[in-house]
Protein backbone atom coordinates (compact mmCIF):
# COMPACT_ATOMS: atom_id res chain seq x y z
CA UNK A 1 0.00 0.00 0.00
CA UNK A 2 1.40 3.42 -1.10
CA UNK A 3 1.63 6.19 1.85
CA UNK A 4 -0.52 8.70 -0.10
CA UNK A 5 -4.04 7.38 1.44
CA UNK A 6 -2.05 7.02 5.30
CA UNK A 7 -0.89 11.01 4.47
CA UNK A 8 -4.43 11.70 3.70
CA UNK A 9 -5.71 9.97 6.75
CA UNK A 10 -3.10 12.04 9.12
CA UNK A 11 -3.35 15.31 7.79
CA UNK A 12 -7.23 15.10 7.76
CA UNK A 13 -7.06 13.93 11.11
CA UNK A 14 -3.86 16.85 12.76
CA UNK A 15 -5.93 19.42 10.91
CA UNK A 16 -9.76 18.34 12.72
CA UNK A 17 -7.79 18.18 16.22
CA UNK A 18 -4.28 20.16 16.07
CA UNK A 19 -4.91 22.67 13.45
CA UNK A 20 -1.47 23.99 14.12
CA UNK A 21 0.48 21.50 14.05
CA UNK A 22 1.95 20.38 10.34
CA UNK A 23 2.71 16.70 8.64
CA UNK A 24 6.44 16.88 6.77
CA UNK A 25 7.06 13.51 6.51
CA UNK A 26 5.34 9.82 7.11
CA UNK A 27 7.10 7.08 6.46
CA UNK A 28 6.56 3.52 7.14
CA UNK A 29 9.14 1.32 8.81
CA UNK A 30 9.26 -2.13 7.11
CA UNK A 31 8.89 -4.63 8.62
CA UNK A 32 7.90 -3.12 12.17
CA UNK A 33 4.64 -1.46 10.95
CA UNK A 34 5.87 1.78 12.66
CA UNK A 35 4.70 5.06 11.23
CA UNK A 36 7.50 7.25 11.47
CA UNK A 37 5.62 11.12 11.62
CA UNK A 38 7.64 14.22 11.49
CA UNK A 39 5.91 17.34 12.37
CA UNK A 40 6.27 20.72 13.01
CA UNK A 41 4.50 23.55 14.98
CA UNK A 42 4.72 26.95 14.97
CA UNK A 43 5.79 27.02 18.62
CA UNK A 44 8.74 24.31 18.53
CA UNK A 45 7.76 20.39 18.83
CA UNK A 46 7.36 19.73 22.24
CA UNK A 47 7.24 16.65 23.98
CA UNK A 48 3.27 17.48 24.85
CA UNK A 49 3.04 17.98 20.52
CA UNK A 50 4.30 14.67 19.97
CA UNK A 51 1.80 13.34 22.97
CA UNK A 52 -1.21 14.96 21.22
CA UNK A 53 -0.21 13.56 18.16
CA UNK A 54 0.36 10.19 19.40
CA UNK A 55 -3.49 10.22 20.59
CA UNK A 56 -4.91 11.98 17.56
CA UNK A 57 -3.51 9.40 15.14
CA UNK A 58 -4.85 7.08 17.44
CA UNK A 59 -8.13 7.80 17.80
CA UNK A 60 -8.47 7.46 14.42
CA UNK A 61 -7.66 3.96 14.10
CA UNK A 62 -4.25 3.77 13.14
CA UNK A 63 -2.74 3.05 16.56
CA UNK A 64 -4.33 -0.44 15.95
CA UNK A 65 -2.57 -1.09 12.74
CA UNK A 66 1.20 0.33 12.94
CA UNK A 67 2.77 1.35 15.93
CA UNK A 68 3.45 5.17 16.06
CA UNK A 69 6.71 7.61 16.31
CA UNK A 70 6.32 11.19 16.40
CA UNK A 71 9.28 13.08 15.65
CA UNK A 72 10.17 16.87 15.42
CA UNK A 73 11.90 18.29 12.07
CA UNK A 74 15.27 18.94 13.45
CA UNK A 75 17.85 20.62 12.10
CA UNK A 76 17.45 20.00 7.95
CA UNK A 77 13.45 19.45 8.15
CA UNK A 78 11.60 17.52 5.24
CA UNK A 79 10.26 19.25 2.40
CA UNK A 80 7.12 17.78 0.93
CA UNK A 81 4.65 20.04 -0.28
CA UNK A 82 4.32 23.10 -2.60
CA UNK A 83 3.95 25.46 0.40
CA UNK A 84 7.05 23.57 2.13
CA UNK A 85 9.21 24.27 -0.66
CA UNK A 86 7.53 27.87 -0.87
CA UNK A 87 8.82 28.87 2.72
CA UNK A 88 12.00 27.38 1.50
CA UNK A 89 12.64 30.02 -1.49
CA UNK A 90 16.56 31.33 -0.41
CA UNK A 91 17.16 28.31 1.25
CA UNK A 92 20.00 25.75 0.60
CA UNK A 93 18.27 22.54 -0.02
CA UNK A 94 18.91 18.95 -0.92
CA UNK A 95 17.24 16.84 -3.32
CA UNK A 96 16.60 13.68 -4.27
CA UNK A 97 15.98 13.65 -7.92
CA UNK A 98 14.85 10.52 -10.22
CA UNK A 99 16.75 11.30 -13.18
CA UNK A 100 13.96 11.34 -16.05
CA UNK A 101 16.39 9.70 -18.94
CA UNK A 102 18.06 6.96 -17.04
CA UNK A 103 15.58 6.57 -13.95
CA UNK A 104 18.41 6.73 -12.03
CA UNK A 105 18.25 9.08 -8.43
CA UNK A 106 20.32 11.66 -8.18
CA UNK A 107 21.25 13.66 -4.92
CA UNK A 108 21.11 17.87 -5.88
CA UNK A 109 21.81 20.53 -3.49
CA UNK A 110 22.05 24.26 -4.45
CA UNK A 111 19.79 27.22 -3.38
CA UNK A 112 16.28 26.79 -3.71
CA UNK A 113 15.35 30.09 -6.03
CA UNK A 114 11.59 29.37 -7.14
CA UNK A 115 8.27 27.24 -6.92
CA UNK A 116 5.12 27.03 -9.14
CA UNK A 117 2.86 24.50 -9.59
CA UNK A 118 4.93 22.07 -11.69
CA UNK A 119 8.56 22.76 -10.60
CA UNK A 120 10.88 23.82 -8.24
CA UNK A 121 14.04 26.03 -9.66
CA UNK A 122 17.61 25.07 -8.10
CA UNK A 123 20.83 27.45 -8.58
CA UNK A 124 23.44 24.73 -8.69
CA UNK A 125 27.71 25.21 -8.59
CA UNK A 126 26.90 24.09 -12.58
CA UNK A 127 23.94 26.41 -13.27
CA UNK A 128 20.16 27.01 -12.66
CA UNK A 129 18.44 23.74 -13.21
CA UNK A 130 14.55 23.53 -13.33
CA UNK A 131 13.68 20.06 -11.52
CA UNK A 132 9.91 18.84 -12.22
CA UNK A 133 7.70 17.79 -9.23
CA UNK A 134 7.15 14.60 -10.79
CA UNK A 135 11.39 13.94 -10.45
CA UNK A 136 11.33 14.87 -6.56
CA UNK A 137 11.83 11.93 -4.62
CA UNK A 138 13.02 13.37 -1.08
CA UNK A 139 13.91 16.79 0.09
CA UNK A 140 15.23 19.02 3.04
CA UNK A 141 15.54 22.26 4.03
CA UNK A 142 19.39 22.67 4.91
CA UNK A 143 18.87 25.89 6.61
CA UNK A 144 15.35 24.97 8.08
CA UNK A 145 15.92 24.55 11.75
CA UNK A 146 14.69 27.17 14.23
CA UNK A 147 16.22 29.32 16.51
CA UNK A 148 15.86 28.00 20.10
Amino acid sequence: MGTEPLVRDVESCLEAALPDVELLELTVLEPSETLRLVVDHPDGVTHEVCEAVTHAVHAIGLGERFGIEVWSPGPEPPLRTREQFARAIGHRVELRVTDEDTRRARDRSGTLMAVDAESVTLAEAAGVREIPFSAVRRARDLEGAREC
